[in-house]
């Protein structure tokens, strides 16, 4: 039920974790502060698969991709996308105005066009927070008739003009927070006083990272590193045989803020949530960017972190396991080395974004 007598924003973005973690952090926040929020995703998007968000705060749209490949089967696949538009379109007009929300904030995704595209068609006040440097399609399209526009990185500021910018930091989820570097290990069963690295590939791992380890776990063991190790769902086959007790692997690791405590080195791929997390929790990390992303833009945002000391950058194009490891065994032996990157990352950690962003918000519908 509606309560009209306080503040209500509807906030839209999903698919991916990239885009739903940062809504989930700026929705908990503006909830913690008395204000009703509605999120609106899409049901082909990790936010229909998991219990992220209560069911009666979320609506789903029926929306995909586009399909770019010239094919009859594309063709028959974008016509009925087209009918999915239309049914999205009169489904968030409906929950628009039975929401009556002051504000609506878009945090990319296929599900965060309509809300936006209507939202401003009604003279609602809308944000975009935009979480890589390189803006998306959406922050592109609606950032300009935008009330305000959230970064995370300074360097944003040259793809995007005529529009007001704020520059916030990428929202942390609450879940996500600094804990016992011991009590983590032992979580894990693991020996508090070894080396520990944790491999993230995204929520769909990363094949040449897996392999790499696969291929070397030997070297890794010999040194007396231990390794929390999450697969994704499409590698599982590449190392099923791998049985040591200073080796977890996960196809998907769902208490990922013991996973960050417990580990010393981070090995991942450079979206941006990952680059938040590690940045808040300051973990020395080495990003291998996802050389499909869009527009390159994982590449572009490790590109940052590493021109300032905040991280090690390994291009795909560049990847090899002798360089892996190489870069690896030069931290895992140089403590100076990891409290270096540390100390970077932190002067790049935005704790406070979802805090600022709030307040923001506050301003734009008091007004």
């Amino acid at each position: 039920m509606v309560k009209f007598d306080t503040k209500r924003v509807i906030i839209a973005g999903g698919g991916t974790g990239g885009h739903l973690f940062p809504a989930m952090a700026i929705g908990e926040t503006l909830e913690k502060d008395g204000m009703q929020v509605k999120y609106i995703g899409s049901k082909n998007g990790i936010e229909a698969k998991g219990n992220y968000i209560e069911k009666n705060k979320i609506e789903l749209l029926d929306l995909y991709g586009i399909s770019r490949s010239f094919s009859l089967s594309s063709f028959m696949k974008n016509i009925l996308l087209l009918i999915k538009v239309i049914k999205s379109y009169i489904k968030v007009k409906n929950t628009i105005d039975s929401f009556k929300p002051d504000l609506v904030i878009g945090t990319g995704g296929y599900s965060c066009a309509i809300p936006l595209y209507l939202a401003q068609k009604k003279n609602i006040h809308t944000a975009i927070q935009e979480q890589n440097v390189l803006p998306g399609l959406t922050t592109k399209k609606f950032s300009r008739k935008s009330s305000i526009v959230f970064t995370a990185f300074d360097e944003s500021q040259k793809y995007l003009n005529n529009c007001n910018l704020f520059l916030s930091g990428n929202p942390i989820r609450k879940k996500i927070k600094e804990k016992n570097y011991i009590e983590a290990k032992k979580a894990y069963n693991l020996n508090p006083d070894k080396f520990t690295i944790l491999i993230i590939g995204g929520s769909q791992g990363a094949r040449s990272i897996n392999k790499h380890f696969k291929k070397n776990i030997t070297k890794y063991i010999e040194k007396g590193i231990q390794i929390i190790w999450q697969t994704g769902n499409n590698s599982l086959d590449i190392i099923s045989d791998i049985n040591n007790d200073n080796i977890l692997i996960y196809d998907f690791i769902d208490d990922i803020e013991n996973a960050y405590a417990a580990s010393d080195l981070v090995v991942s791929r450079a979206g941006a949530t990952a680059i938040s997390e590690i940045l808040f929790l300051k973990k020395p990390s080495i990003l291998i960017p996802y050389p499909y992303a869009s527009d390159n833009h994982q590449e572009i945002n490790a590109k940052v972190l590493e021109d300032r000391g905040a991280a090690v950058m390994i291009k795909e194009n560049e990847f090899n396991s002798s360089l892996l490891e190489k870069k690896i065994f030069e931290l895992f032996e140089s403590k100076e080395s990891m409290n270096k990157i540390s100390s970077n990352a932190s002067k790049l950690s935005s704790p406070n974004a979802s805090d600022v962003i709030k307040d923001k918000i506050k301003e734009i519908i008091s007004c």
